[in-house]
């Protein structure tokens, strides 16, 4: 019975083991909060503000109904955003206004 035990948890114990190694997975949101605080500077406190606003963005966009809207906007600053000096600035003028008239 003990080896049963044991051939049941192994596999189990090893599954865990091998998905605590794998990196997280990051969003676009959570990408942008770490470069924009790389560049302008923010404590740990500021970043996980950060990361906890980017949530309560995507849930309100979420049930105002423009989800798609908030995420073609973190995907254009992930992929636009750019650090010049200290400060940070994207090219998502449209994508941010669709949004913004969406959450109207």
């Amino acid at each position: 019975m003990k080896n049963l035990l044991l051939s049941a948890i192994r596999p189990l114990f090893l599954l865990t083991l091998l998905a605590a190694a794998l990196p997280a997975c990051r969003t676009d949101a959570e990408a942008v909060c770490d470069y924009k605080c790389e560049c302008e500077g923010c404590s740990a406190m500021q970043l996980d503000d950060c990361y906890r606003h980017t949530d309560n963005e995507a849930f309100e966009s979420d049930r105002r109904g423009c989800l798609d809207y908030w995420d073609e906007l973190q995907a254009c600053e992930y992929d636009t955003g750019r650090c010049g000096g200290a400060d940070w600035s994207t090219s998502c003028k449209n994508e941010r206004e669709r949004w913004d008239n969406c959450r109207k």
